[in-house]
C-alpha cells in the first residue's frame, strides 16, 4: 500500500497501538540495507502472527550533529539528496510491485533541529508520517516558541514530536539533566500543540550499556497527564525484558538505533574474519600474520569460511556477502524489538 502519510491515518495507528497496548519502534537508519532490514523485520513477524499489514516505522535524521544520517548515506554528504534516495527506495519497497507493498509504512524523520533542517522540515512535511521537530537545545521558553510556530506552519499536514528538555547523551561530558516534571511536560503540550511528546525520563541517548536509569514512575505521571503520547529515546540503557511495560507507562513511540548498529557492524566484521582466505592472497595473509593482525590459523587452507585455494574470490569482495551479514544482523535485531514491545497484539 502507499506510504501511510495523511495526518489522520497516521494518527489513527497510533491510537491503534495505545489501544493494543502495543508501541511502535521507531527504526533510524542511514543505509539502504538498514532500510529494507526494518521493513522485513515487520514481513517476517506480520506472517508468523497472521497480518500482512502490520505498521513500521522507517527513521533517519538529517543534519542532526550527534548522528547526521542523510549527510552519510551518499559520500557527496548531501543531505537532502540522501532524503530524496530515502523516499525513493521506500516507494519502490512498498509500490505495486514491491516486496513490502501491504505493510503500513510511517516514515519519521527524528531530531530535525529547525535552525540546521528547516527545509526538510517544510519542503519534506507532506512526505513524512511525523517528523521530530528538535529545539530541546535551546531554553525552555525558545524550545517552546520554536515548536509551536513549526505546529502552526504544518498544522494537520503531519504528526509532530516535540522534546520538553534535552535528553542526555552518555558521550556527553555535560552533567545529566533533570528529569522532565510533570508540569513541565503538561505547559510543553499545551503551548506547543505537539502531537506527541519526549520528556527526560532518565535515559541514556546514544548508550552503549546496559546500565539502566528508565524512571517508570515518573513517565507514568507525566502521561497521566498527558495521554499516552510519549515518546522514548535512549532505549539502549534500559533491559530488553523492561521494554514490554513501556506502553503501560504512556510511551506509544520508542526510538532504536544504537542497537542495530552494533548488532550490524559486529556481524559484517564476523563474515570479513570468516573469509579473510576468500578476500586476501596468501602473500597478504602471511604480511597480516607478521603484522600481528591475524593468527598462524588463518594461513590454513580449512580456516574458517576459506574456499582452497587461498585467494581473492569474486563472490566473497564483492560487497553482497557484508550485505547479506548486516541485513540478517539488523533485520533479526529489529525483529526482538517488535516481539518486545508486544506487536503480537495487532493479531488480536
Amino acid at each position: 500500500m502507499p506510504l501511510i502519510t495523511e495526518y489522520r491515518a497516521v494518527k489513527d495507528v497510533y491510537q491503534q497501538a495505545t489501544e493494543l497496548g502495543a508501541a511502535l519502534p521507531v527504526f533510524c537508519a542511514e543505509d539502504r540495507e538498514t532500510l529494507e532490514a526494518i521493513l522485513a523485520s515487520a514481513l517476517e513477524l506480520g506472517r508468523e502472527i497472521g497480518v500482512e499489514d502490520l505498521p513500521i516505522v522507517p527513521a533517519w535524521t538529517c543534519r542532526y550533529p550527534p548522528r547526521a544520517q542523510m549527510k552519510l548515506l551518499t559520500a557527496c554528504g548531501d543531505p537532502v539528496l540522501g532524503t530524496h534516495l530515502m523516499f525513493a527506495d521506500l516507494q519502490a519497497f512498498t509500490g505495486p510491485d514491491g516486496p513490502y507493498r501491504r505493510l503500513r509504512v510511517l516514515p519519521h524523520l527524528d531530531h530535525a533541529f529547525p535552525w540546521l533542517d528547516g527545509d526538510v522540515l517544510l519542503d519534506f512535511a507532506d512526505r513524512f508520517a511525523s517528523v521530530m521537530c528538535d529545539a530541546s537545545e535551546r531554553p525552555f521558553d525558545e524550545n517552546v516558541r520554536l515548536t509551536a510556530r513549526y505546529v502552526e506552519q504544518v498544522k494537520g499536514r503531519v504528526v509532530v514530536e516535540g522534546a520538553v528538555d534535552e535528553i542526555y547523551s552518555a558521550a556527553s561530558q555535560q552533567q545529566q539533566n533533570a528529569p522532565t516534571s510533570v508540569a513541565q511536560a503538561a505547559r510543553f503540550l499545551k503551548e506547543t500543540g505537539v502531537d506527541l511528546l519526549v520528556p527526560n525520563v532518565g535515559t541514556e541517548h546514544r548508550a552503549t550499556s546496559e546500565q539502566a536509569h528508565y524512571l517508570p514512575e515518573r513517565a507514568r505521571e507525566i502521561s497521566a497527564a498527558t495521554g499516552k503520547i510519549l515518546c522514548l529515546h535512549g532505549t539502549s540503557s534500559l533491559q530488553h525484558s523492561e521494554l514490554g511495560r513501556l506502553p503501560g507507562d504512556g510511551f506509544v513511540k520508542i526510538n532504536i538505533f544504537t542497537t542495530l548498529a552494533v548488532h550490524g557492524g559486529q556481524a559484517v566484521a564476523r563474515c570479513v574474519l570468516n573469509n579473510v582466505g576468500n578476500i586476501f592472497d596468501a602473500g597478504q595473509l602471511q604480511g597480516l600474520v607478521r603484522e600481528g593482525l591475524l593468527g598462524d590459523r588463518a594461513l590454513g587452507p580449512d580456516f574458517a569460511e576459506t574456499k582452497p585455494p587461498i585467494k581473492p574470490k569474486l563472490d566473497r569482495v564483492a560487497n553482497p556477502p557484508r550485505r547479506d551479514a548486516w541485513f540478517s544482523a539488523v533485520r533479526a535485531r529489529c525483529k526482538e524489538y517488535l516481539r518486545a514491545l508486544n506487536y503480537e497484539r495487532f493479531a488480536s
